[in-house]
């Protein structure tokens, strides 16, 4: 279930944000998923927000970054999908040389700064030879290698010999197509969309995991929406961005069905767990179990349907009133969508048209099977009375006639159609068949 607005709204969003790729940095202080206080965090970024603008990242990376709670990075350039929802949101809402408002994402609190927007470079398809240590002798190796393919040598069939990427040298070093920001290393993505000429063999780089020849196969432009919308598609619906549709469609169910709320969680906070603390997750016999929680279109939802619900979906081992809120938010989200599901005939137009459809169809068999198709069958005289008075229908090409038993499955084939017709025109007279021709006009219109 899904709202198709929000979707298509995404769909939209997305193909717009690939157009452009964004080169970033941010500041992170990492912070646990579900941390209330978090002021102060927020506050150590507003401060950092004035010297992120005005210094070079190095400066921040050496006075802040210490690689366990905060990290200064630089992103290099993405686009749509290569970051979290949240994350890839505020980037394309800030301009060139701006640093964002603090921000939280599932990793923690961040700011972030575009340092350039340009358009986006495409796809690009690359080979290569890869030679794993960036020491001296590697070096000397990969200059040795390329120098053999300036003279002629082929360069498939020294990185089958050579490479050490034992994914790609069996396929002469050919590596998937790929866009900018999708690979894990800057220098080599630079160096592949360098490459302008099909063929074309790069100079040796050098990146974090050794050293690199590169050979350009293809090169292409952003696809059309049309072209990519399915895969957009997918990847929205693998991304959190998909939390996006069905939040929205959650809050439809919300007002659709007006849901009543007793919002009294610190009443589970306090109930649920043992006189010793050692298992949190027990529901006390006391609880006040047909108390309603939640009620909605004649549903009512009560305190122990809740607890049930916290016990088998609590993921942890500490019970604190942010859990206990996210877990009545699915919980409601849950029951609606249940509810839902469980009335789709009366609540969804184009099930119930389906569903009809489906069902009408598997009527209009049992009827045609009854009164035409099993009654013809059965019918042996009628069936040879119209072989012998329409015996011209089943010669030989020497103009003989077909003996009964060889054409009589194409004799009950041609009188099921007449003996249809006949039961068709029956019905007609027994009943008046009125067409709203106005409607029909309509139908006809919106058909084209």
């Amino acid at each position: 279930m899904f709202d198709k607005i929000s979707q298509d709204s995404l769909l939209n969003e997305a193909y717009e944000r690939t157009k452009k790729e964004i080169n970033a940095s941010h500041i992170l202080i990492r912070i646990d998923q579900e941390s209330i206080d978090t002021l102060d965090i927020y506050n150590r970024l507003l401060s950092y927000r004035s010297e992120f603008k005005n210094n070079k990242l190095e400066y921040l990376t050496k006075k802040y970054h210490d690689g366990e709670n905060v990290f200064v990075e630089d992103l290099g350039y993405f686009s749509a999908f290569k970051m979290v929802y949240s994350f890839e949101t505020k980037a394309y809402e800030t301009n060139i040389n701006e640093v964002s408002m603090p921000f939280r994402t599932r990793f923690g609190f961040h700011i972030v700064k575009v340092n350039d927007i340009r358009n986006s470079l495409g796809e690009v398809s690359v080979g290569h030879i890869m030679l794993y240590k960036n020491n001296k002798e590697s070096e000397l190796t990969i200059n040795s290698i390329y120098d053999s393919i300036i003279n002629g040598s082929n360069f498939e069939s020294l990185a089958k010999n050579y490479s050490n990427d034992k994914k790609t040298s069996s396929l002469g070093g050919k590596l998937k197509p790929f866009t900018s920001g999708q690979l894990n290393s800057l220098p080599f993505e630079k160096a592949a969309f360098e490459l302008e000429d099909i063929g074309q063999i790069s100079k040796p780089i050098q990146t974090k995991f050794g050293w690199h020849i590169l050979k350009l196969y293809a090169k292409s432009e952003l696809k059309s929406f049309k072209e990519l919308k399915p895969s957009l598609l997918k990847k929205i619906r693998n991304n959190s961005r998909s939390s996006v549709i069905s939040n929205s469609f959650y809050k439809k169910l919300l007002k659709k069905y007006s849901v009543s709320y007793n919002n009294n969680l610190t009443y589970f906070l306090n109930e649920l767990k043992d006189a010793d603390n050692n298992n949190p997750w027990t529901i006390p016999n006391n609880i006040e179990k047909d108390k309603v929680l939640i009620s909605f279109n004649n549903v009512k939802l009560n305190y122990l349907d809740f607890a049930n619900y916290i016990v088998n979906n609590a993921l942890n081992n500490q019970l604190t009133y942010k859990p206990i809120e996210n877990l009545y938010k699915d919980f409601v989200n849950k029951s609606l969508m249940d509810y839902y599901k469980n009335n789709l005939y009366t609540e969804n137009d184009k099930y119930r048209f389906i569903y009809n459809e489906y069902r009408d169809g598997l009527l209009l068999f049992d009827l045609m099977e009854n009164e035409v198709w099993n009654r013809v069958k059965e019918d042996t005289l009628a069936l040879k009375k119209y072989y012998n008075n329409n015996k011209s229908l089943f010669m030989n090409i020497d103009k003989s006639i077909k003996p009964y038993d060889e054409v009589s499955g194409e004799v009950i084939s041609n009188y099921q159609v007449l003996f249809e017709k006949k039961w068709i025109n029956s019905l007609r007279k027994k009943r008046t068949i009125f067409i709203d021709k106005k409607v029909l006009k309509k139908i006809k219109k919106n058909i084209k």
